[in-house]
């Protein structure tokens, strides 16, 4: 009389069955690296944005005798740039002035917000303040 036990796994069954999960968990690990270096960007870029609106309500906040002593024609001007840090990270941050624009009579503002994490980033905000 012959015993057959058919109850258990084949190792070519085994063998399928590791191949399908680690492609399974490999997928897994490269949505959490992306779902994180997402977060880190929103995040960088939320401080960004404090940061270059903070310098803009710093210069609408001025008189207009001490904002009219400005001179800040380019980002690369010396005395219009600073390098902030924030949530670890060091920003530049630059500024630029132009006296009538978009219209006589008022200036235009524009910070550059500059950082690093996976790659070079850069953000612009303008505003504009009467003369």
């Amino acid at each position: 009389m012959k015993i057959s036990n058919n109850g258990g796994f084949t190792l070519i069954e085994i063998m399928v069955a590791a191949t399908i999960f680690s492609f399974a968990a490999l997928g897994l690990a490269i949505g959490t690296v992306s779902v994180i270096q997402t977060n880190q960007y929103s995040h960088l870029h939320t401080s960004a944005t404090n940061l270059a609106q903070a310098k803009l309500e710093e210069l609408r906040a001025m008189t207009s005798t001490a904002f009219s002593g400005l001179s800040c024609p380019s980002f690369a001007t010396i005395g219009c740039n600073d390098s902030p840090v924030a949530s670890g990270t060091t920003f530049s941050r630059s500024w630029q002035i132009t006296a009538n624009s978009p219209v006589t009579g008022v200036n235009q503002i524009d910070v550059r917000i500059n950082w690093r994490d996976y790659a070079s980033r850069s953000v612009t905000f303008t505003a504009s303040v009467p003369q």
